[in-house]
């Protein structure tokens, strides 16, 4: 009887070793894993982001129409609302940035011809390529910038035009005016942001960085 009893006895005490060795390993596992580092950003990773400047915007009869939402009736007659701001805003010297985009705005862009638009379907992704190999070491963004600049001259009124003045906002200051003497004109959209004879409305969505 004795005999027994120490059996059961023995295998309680490994089911009771077996719990505590899992219950460790377990506890253990999340530590271990918070201790891997952080991945490192690739050049791969920047040229991703970089993309979006070779996108070109969708036009705006594309887009889905956002309903308002009801609005029950003030039980009082209310002042007349203030008019919506501007999506964009001025900057200094009166110029406004593409960077003063913050949210899905309606620009207005002449169409190319189809011969025009294959151009510029190829030389757009080329100042992309360009400023995603200028962001490395010892690289200069000087190719992006002949390419952005050659874009403004051929099709100063087009959507691909305006991507061209993202790229030359969106690097650094000592760039623009040091190394390439970018000027807030060339980087100014007025021109995209009211009708004009011959544009079509066109939604954008800011820089995503």
């Amino acid at each position: 009887m004795n005999s027994i009893w120490l059996k059961i006895a023995g295998v309680a005490l490994i089911a009771i070793i077996v719990i505590v060795v899992i219950g460790r390993f377990q506890s253990d596992k999340p530590a271990a894993e918070s201790r891997q580092p952080e991945r490192t950003r690739t050049f791969a990773d920047v040229a991703e982001r970089d993309r979006q400047f070779a996108t070109a915007p969708k036009p705006a009869e594309d887009q889905p129409v956002e309903q308002p939402a009801p609005v029950a009736a003030p039980p009082a007659p209310q002042p007349a609302q203030p008019p919506a701001p501007a999506p964009a805003q001025p900057a200094a010297g009166g110029v406004v940035l593409p960077s003063s985009i913050t949210k899905t705005t309606t620009l207005y862009f002449k169409p190319l011809s189809e011969e025009e638009d294959i151009a510029a379907q190829q030389l757009l992704p080329w100042a992309q390529t360009g400023r995603s190999i200028g962001r490395l070491p010892m690289m200069s963004y000087g190719p992006m910038v002949r390419a952005c600049r050659d874009i403004l001259t051929r099709w100063p009124d087009s959507s691909y035009a305006f991507r061209a003045k993202q790229m030359l906002e969106d690097i650094s200051t000592s760039s623009r005016v040091g190394g390439f003497n970018i000027t807030p004109q060339e980087m100014d959209i007025t021109r995209f942001l009211k009708p004009r004879q011959g544009t079509q409305a066109v939604k954008v969505e800011p820089v995503q960085r």
